[in-house]
């Protein structure tokens, strides 16, 4: 049985490159909670692989318009006449070179697709604002959760949180440094706190806890303040200072 290697190439061309820019971008935003069937999650590679290879293809006809037609022109021929195996063993050092090339795309592309989520440029663009004022449409609606749009930082020293606890067990404060990013509807999240602080009473003050960090779940928490510190606020602010 003779093995086919039209499939691996495809899984090489498309596949890879749009897995590498849904990682990247996954590690700077976050992805949607709505689970994706097997088919919408290879679809949203091989997307992201179309765009790849766009960009570079265009590149590709840029530099070839200018430095070598010859060699555009094998390039075309090859996809006409169907010799694709021929001319990826003919012109291998090309060829890998052009994969290892569409994984740093996919990479950029992940992460502009990280950064524009953050960002929102054109959402937060005045343009856009304006056009939707005219229509009478107040904004647009995101589906990411609010736990994550509340504390993630933008050039921000630091979060610092005041957590009350359920059943009079009392009062943390201490620095944001790690939580989970779960559907809004999951009432258990972890979130982790260091330089934490702990008083019984509201009234009371707060006492230094010795050890190095915190881990609380939200299903034990009646509410949480959040004092986002700006970098040039003064250091020798206490925590408790800081947060009430």
């Amino acid at each position: 049985m003779q093995f086919d290697i039209t499939g691996f190439l495809i899984f090489l061309a498309f596949i890879l490159p749009g897995f590498v820019a849904q990682k990247t971008r996954d590690s700077i935003a976050p992805r949607t909670l709505k689970p994706l069937s097997s088919v919408a999650e290879v679809g949203d590679f091989v997307l992201a692989g179309v765009w790849v290879h766009a960009f570079l293809i265009v590149s590709l006809r840029v530099f070839f318009v200018v430095f070598a037609t010859q060699y555009f022109e094998t390039f075309i021929n090859t996809f006409k006449y169907s010799a694709v195996p021929n001319f990826c063993w003919s012109y291998r050092v090309f060829v890998f070179n052009y994969f290892i090339a569409s994984l740093g795309v996919g990479y950029c592309l992940g992460f502009l697709q990280g950064w524009s989520i953050l960002k929102q440029p054109i959402r937060n663009s005045w343009i856009l604002r304006k056009l939707l004022h005219r229509l009478s449409v107040s904004g647009l609606l995101a589906e990411q959760p609010v736990w994550y749009f509340v504390f993630r930082q933008n050039n921000l020293a630091a979060i610092f949180l005041e957590v009350e606890m359920k059943g009079d067990k009392g009062f943390y404060t201490g620095s944001l440094t790690s939580y989970g990013i779960l559907d809004d509807s999951m009432k258990s999240k972890d979130f982790y706190l260091e330089k934490v602080h702990f008083k019984q009473d509201r009234g009371a003050k707060y006492v230094a806890l010795k050890c190095d960090g915190l881990l609380l779940n939200f299903e034990d928490v009646v509410s949480i303040q959040v004092k986002r510190i700006e970098p040039n606020q003064a250091e020798s602010t206490s925590v408790a200072q800081r947060v009430e």
